[in-house]
């Protein structure tokens, strides 16, 4: 692994189980969806992870099932094929489940299958808007509660800053939105997963071809080619582990930028 990785994945180990426990945790901003998030069902549950940016790096990092909630403002569309026939987008923010899934880079969205299927029948998906946030849900435990003010403050003059990072951050924020639409596309344990990469690799790059500039189809063909052989060595067990962690390292890195133009002068 490069040594550029190795040191990001360290960071993110050391924020992760360095933070105290005793406060509200970070208050997350969800990095909006280019082309909808393909919804997988097991068990009863319906899930879509979405890549996110912390928005303060000064409170705790999340523990991963923390539940959030959207913030106010905050789009997420329900896109399904309704009864009808026709396919319908429904508003689903403040019917959808939200738990932190990998500290500060990425949520889950979910909600019950019984409950999908009210709004239509066929394949789901979700899709995230622009300046979205998501608010850890109070907790009794939570010593330092966040405050009214700092919710506002987060969610709306200080988000707009990270959105300009985004825009900046071109080519890491669209390979990072190209491995979390692999990452949806492969199976959530420890099967092995390559021949479902192979298929899901090649169908994004043919769905994407006109979208996907150069640069990004390059960063994402190499880390695609180094997953695979981390996976064949056995450094990695599946190929969604490996993309899971060169995801929160192109994350990780945008977020550093983020929390460098919120300081004063940045």
């Amino acid at each position: 692994m490069p040594a550029k990785f190795i040191s990001a994945f360290l960071s993110i180990l050391f924020i992760a189980f360095a933070v105290p426990v005793n406060a509200a945790p970070q208050i997350l901003g969800m990095v909006a969806t280019v082309e909808p998030i393909p919804l997988t069902c097991s068990e009863g549950i319906c899930r879509a992870e979405i890549t996110t940016v912390c928005l303060q790096e000064h409170r705790d990092t999340p523990m991963p099932g923390r539940a959030y909630k959207a913030g106010e403002g905050t789009e997420i569309m329900l896109n399904i094929l309704g009864k009808s026939g026709q396919q319908k987008s429904i508003a689903v923010s403040e019917k959808i489940s939200i738990t932190a899934r990998r500290h500060y880079t990425s949520v889950v969205l979910s909600m019950p299958e019984k409950a999908l299927r009210k709004f239509g029948k066929g394949e789901a998906s979700i899709s995230v808007g622009a300046l979205a946030s998501a608010i850890p849900v109070p907790n009794s435990l939570d010593k330092s509660p966040l405050t009214k003010f700092e919710i506002e403050r987060y969610t709306g003059p200080l988000r707009e800053i990270a959105r300009t990072v985004f825009e900046q951050d071109n080519l890491n924020v669209k390979t990072t939105q190209v491995l979390n639409h692999l990452i949806n596309r492969l199976p959530d344990g420890y099967a092995n997963d390559e021949a479902k990469f192979d298929k899901s690799w090649a169908a994004l790059n043919n769905k994407k071809q006109r979208k996907m500039t150069p640069a990004v189809r390059q960063a994402s063909s190499k880390i695609a080619r180094a997953c695979r052989y981390e996976f064949n060595v056995g450094v990695y067990a599946t190929m969604r582990s490996c993309l899971e962690q060169q995801h929160d390292v192109l994350a990780s890195e945008t977020n550093k930028k983020v929390w460098q133009a919120m300081k004063p002068g940045g």
